[in-house]
């Protein structure tokens, strides 16, 4: 009921609300906020069940943590179609039933498309959902769901990002429990289908020249990585399925908050590096905006680097106790992890040297400062992301259910503060080792300020360039003259083939072949832009049309 109260309340005209028309964000962010308060609470109670009286939605183990993460995205999305989407697709993680997670789940996916071609492509992405696990088309259907969404994540730009990566992880995690471990060919499609997305994010995050653009590659990145690390989890038969979980379990606690805390600033007032938003304006905002990027970077012993971590214990672990083939793969998708996450590193640093050195953020360094209330959401998932980072005990005893696990983590005070794996070991202790760092700076400013040294000393300015002694050298401006090619450079029998085509002397582009080839496939362009138009204007009849026909597909692979 709450659900269907944010969708409506996201869409409703404000003549229709009146009054309360100035109210409807605060509003909204009070349903979200107990949609929030009621997942945690079933989850910290393994609620399960249906509801007699509409056997249509029910709780189930999985649905409780995505609520739960759903409710910061609703939180920050507002009003209009995203926060429609965002209410379709909370009742698509509740439905008991495939076929009406795959139609909700569609109708968000082509809410949040914003070019034609998506409002064609991305209900393709929930055809797995209406295809039986065990169904030799379900595995490339989950490839191309992962490339799919993929391309819907780096196209977003907001904190609606995240929503199609929750889609996919979540239909990723329940089809991959079900099935159990796949072929090795299968398990390396689906591998190389996140490395693909996971590459594009982080070169897009290295590339694109908006912090929207930057921080959406970035969630591209995470969820192609999580793809990976979910596979290797649930799907492959190694020996560290359970740190490769923990690793997974880790990533959607403090770096995806963090990362919205980060996508919410940068959209606010016209952009994160406008010079006269309101964001660029409040102190605040680079405070919470500094503290997001170092959550999501690999610094230790922040979220990021947690992450890492356990993944590269996993891989130790599932190296170790398998054949050499094998662990040679594991350590070749080791190394493309950290490549990844070091071009991601590259982009998080590409936005905090534009938010914090650019003349953009300079402009509202004196400004004053303003009311804090602007930054309440950000602050709020920046404050969670912190006590996640230093609680992940904690987060994983509540998460637990989230994807599928043969060691299930009960609540203990004893582990509240640590990463502990069931069966090694390993444990790791963010508070510690924040503890560490911050003896070993307190100590050396006491012993800097006490002896009067310091590594970074004030920039001393070079002297003139007239005074250091060199002549000075006149450069010419002139453009080098390009070298010829003479005419004997193209041999004698093309010159002459070209003469009887009646080429000679003439481009490739003035030839009449070309042309009429070129006016052919403008031709075929607009009758395909004219057709993405149509079809995105009837996307919700294409969504049944695609479900029955998985539907059906699915019915008679499955015999």
């Amino acid at each position: 009921m709450l659900f269907v109260v944010a969708g409506v309340l996201a869409v409703l005209p404000e003549r229709l609300l009146r009054q309360c028309a100035p109210w409807r964000s605060e509003i909204l962010a009070g349903v979200w906020g107990c949609l929030g308060l009621l997942a945690l609470v079933g989850a910290v109670c393994r609620l399960e069940g249906g509801v007699n009286w509409f056997p249509v939605f029910g709780l189930d183990g999985p649905a409780l943590p995505m609520l739960l993460l759903l409710a910061f995205t609703g939180g920050l999305m507002g009003t209009g179609l995203r926060g429609l989407a965002c209410a379709l697709t909370g009742l698509a993680f509740l439905a008991l039933s495939p076929l009406v997670f795959g139609l909700l789940a569609g109708t968000a996916l082509v809410l949040l498309a914003d070019r034609g071609r998506q409002g064609v492509c991305l209900p393709f992405a929930v055809i797995p959902a209406c295809i039986p696990a065990d169904s030799p088309l379900s595995p490339p259907a989950l490839c191309l769901m992962v490339l799919l969404l993929g391309w819907a994540v780096s196209s977003q730009r907001g904190s609606e990002a995240v929503l199609p990566a929750g889609i996919g992880l979540f239909l990723l995690g329940r089809l991959l429990a079900e099935v159990g471990v796949l072929p090795p060919v299968q398990q390396g499609l689906l591998i190389i289908s996140g490395g693909a997305v996971a590459l594009w994010g982080a070169v897009q995050a290295v590339r694109n020249p908006t912090a929207c653009g930057i921080l959406s590659g970035v969630a591209s990145a995470g969820y192609g990585g999580l793809v990976v690390m979910l596979t290797l989890a649930l799907a492959a038969p190694v020996k560290g399925e359970e740190l490769f979980r923990t690793a997974t379990l880790l990533a959607t606690g403090a770096p995806f908050l963090a990362l919205l805390a980060a996508l919410w600033l940068s959209r606010q007032d016209g952009g994160l590096f406008a010079p006269n938003s309101a964001v660029a304006q409040a102190r605040g905002s680079r405070i919470a905006l500094g503290g997001s990027l170092l959550l999501l970077s690999a610094v230790p012993p922040l979220g990021g680097f947690s992450v890492f971590w356990c993944l590269l214990s996993a891989g130790e672990v599932a190296a170790t106790n398998t054949h050499p083939a094998q662990a040679l793969s594991l350590l070749l998708v080791l190394v493309a992890a950290a490549c990844v996450m070091a071009l991601s590193v590259v982009g998080l640093m590409r936005v905090g040297f534009a938010a914090f050195v650019s003349p953009a953020a300079s402009q509202g360094e004196h400004a004053p400062s303003l009311s804090s209330v602007l930054l309440l959401p950000a602050w709020i998932c920046a404050g969670g992301a912190t006590l996640i980072t230093v609680l992940p005990g904690g987060w994983l005893a509540l998460v637990d259910h989230l994807f599928a696990g043969n060691a299930p983590r009960d609540f203990a005070w004893n582990t509240l503060a640590r990463v502990q794996f069931s069966g090694a070991d390993m444990t790791l202790t963010p508070a510690f080792s924040l503890l560490a760092l911050a003896v070993c700076v307190v100590g050396a400013g006491a012993l800097g300020r006490a002896f009067g040294v310091f590594p970074l000393r004030q920039p001393v300015l070079g002297a003139v360039a007239w005074r250091e002694g060199a002549p000075v050298v006149q450069r010419d401006e002139a453009v080098p003259v390009p070298v010829s090619v003479s005419d004997t450079a193209m041999p004698v029998v093309w010159r002459a083939f070209g003469v009887l085509l009646g080429a000679d002397g003439q481009k490739a582009k003035d030839w009449p072949v070309v042309e009429k080839t070129g006016a052919g496939a403008r031709y075929l362009q607009a009758v395909l832009f004219r057709t993405v138009a149509w079809c995105e204007a009837q996307g919700m009849v294409l969504i049944l049309l695609f479900l029955g026909a998985g539907l059906l597909l699915g019915l008679f692979a499955a015999k």
